[in-house]
């Protein structure tokens, strides 16, 4: 799984499909010069609260991102996670499942 760092390649996300769920947002499109792997990006503004809690977001969302993304992420697609408040408490099974909910009904309507 790649990652996702410059900002260009987040605005290109606009537009992309996206998975609504408790604990983040996610967008998803093709990306062909991505080749066979694809590649996650994280976005966790100011107004989620102070540093520790946006940390401790970043870690879960990429906690669960690891365990999920092998199995059902797309090869060669891009997806941005937006987080929101819930993941900050949000039970990580919990989590787990709106992952591989976001990413079967966005591998179902592909870009």
């Amino acid at each position: 799984m790649g990652v996702i760092k410059k900002r260009r390649d987040f605005l290109a996300m606009r537009g992309a499909e996206k998975a609504h769920s408790a604990s983040f947002l996610m967008l998803a499109r093709e990306n062909p010069e991505n080749g066979p792997t694809a590649r996650l990006g994280l976005t966790v503004t100011k107004k989620l609260g102070n540093a520790v809690i946006r940390n401790r977001i970043r870690r879960r969302l990429r906690a669960a991102a690891r365990e999920v993304f092998p199995d059902l992420a797309a090869p060669g697609a891009d997806y941005v996670l937006v987080a929101r408040k819930a993941a900050y408490d949000r039970n990580f099974e919990a989590l787990l499942d709106d992952m591989k909910r976001a990413l079967l009904r966005l591998n179902r309507n592909p870009t």
